[in-house]
């Protein structure tokens, strides 16, 4: 009886592997696999779009990027050695750029983002993070608790997505992400080191983007709170905007004037470096998504909804614009003689500010 019953489930599982699709054989983690090739790429859904030098670049879902050198008219998909989702990228020079996303992903590239190559991902952070505060141990009960918080992250495969990046120059950089993730480095990538600890952030809000100009450094997140790199101490301490929901994003307009937006129409205005914060009106309800500051001053929000809003006063009041094809808007940037190059969920779009 025994022997039938073996026979029968060898019988039984040579079957199932035969009718098993290739695909279905083997995971590899969306880490370790590179984007598929998209004839479409440009027309698929991207998240956040910047400038390297007079290159435009973007990227989105599933590794997808893509960059254009025609001022937004023609796209080409980028090498890149991931498939995960890539949600925000920036450039220190017009060749050396970061892009982060999903699985606490960093990517960096040294061509103006042709080709990219993984630098760090999240299971590389949960284990710095881990070996830095075991040799901290002795410095009491707040190092104890995030290094338990990061052992809990190894054992979940050690995979918290970064949701933001900004690099002060080509060597000094951060990357933020959920439940108080952020990790600084100052040799452009190479190594990174976890900087939990130097957050005024007991509750481990998620931090939703970071953002800095004229020396100041600024993350934004849950509960309506941005927080501000103070130099003297080395962390960044609370600026709560007074709002209770999701911020989005960042935009400083100068040294000392920033502004964050996030859901339900939500923009709030900082003229002291967010010491202070006021509430600006927009004309609808929607998610501010993304925000670029123009050549002549001018501020652009846009929103999920498919909106788009200018300030002529620095950030003091918006008016909406009317984009010729609308979708949803996840990141803009300034092109060229008055141009915006959009990115949403149906791809990339250019739309004239009038």
């Amino acid at each position: 009886m025994g022997n039938r019953r073996t026979f029968i489930l060898q019988v039984l599982g040579a079957a199932a592997a035969a009718a098993t699709p290739g695909w279905a054989k083997a995971f590899v983690h969306p880490l370790d696999e590179p984007a598929m090739r998209n004839r479409l790429a440009a027309r698929s859904t991207l998240l956040a779009v910047t400038g390297a030098g007079q290159r435009m670049v973007a990227v989105g879902y599933r590794g997808l990027v893509v960059y254009s050198d025609d001022e937004g008219r023609t796209w080409t998909q980028a090498s890149v050695p991931v498939s995960t989702d890539l949600v925000a990228v920036t450039f220190a020079t017009d060749k050396l750029g970061w892009a982060v996303g999903h699985g606490g992903v960093v990517l960096h590239t040294t061509d103006g983002g042709a080709k990219w190559v993984k630098q760090f991902d999240g299971r590389q952070a949960a284990q710095v993070a881990v070996e830095t505060f075991e040799r901290r141990l002795a410095e009491g009960p707040a190092i104890e608790r995030l290094l338990a918080e990061e052992r809990s992250f190894v054992d979940g495969g050690g995979t918290q997505p970064f949701l933001g990046l900004y690099f002060e120059n080509e060597r000094v950089g951060y990357v933020v992400g959920t439940f108080n993730r952020i990790f600084r480095t100052e040799d452009g990538g190479s190594t990174w080191v976890p900087w939990m600890d130097r957050t005024d952030n007991p509750d481990g809000l998620h931090f939703n983007a970071i953002a800095g100009r004229g020396g100041n450094v600024y993350l934004a997140g849950e509960q309506g709170m941005v927080w501000r790199l103070d130099a003297a101490s080395g962390r960044f301490v609370r600026a709560p905007t007074g709002y209770s929901g999701t911020l989005f994003g960042l935009l400083p307009i100068s040294s000392t004037t920033v502004l964050a937006y996030g859901m339900r129409g939500s923009v709030y205005r900082s003229t002291d470096a967010g010491a202070a914060w006021q509430r600006t009106a927009m004309s609808s309800l929607a998610g501010v998504t993304n925000g670029a500051l123009l050549p002549d001053g001018a501020v652009v929000l846009v929103t999920q909804a498919g909106g788009m809003e200018i300030s002529r006063d620095h950030g003091r009041s918006f008016t909406p614009l009317k984009p010729k094809t609308p979708m949803s808007y996840y990141g803009v940037f300034p092109g060229p003689a008055g141009q915006l190059i959009l990115a949403g969920a149906e791809g990339m779009r250019s739309e004239t500010v009038r």
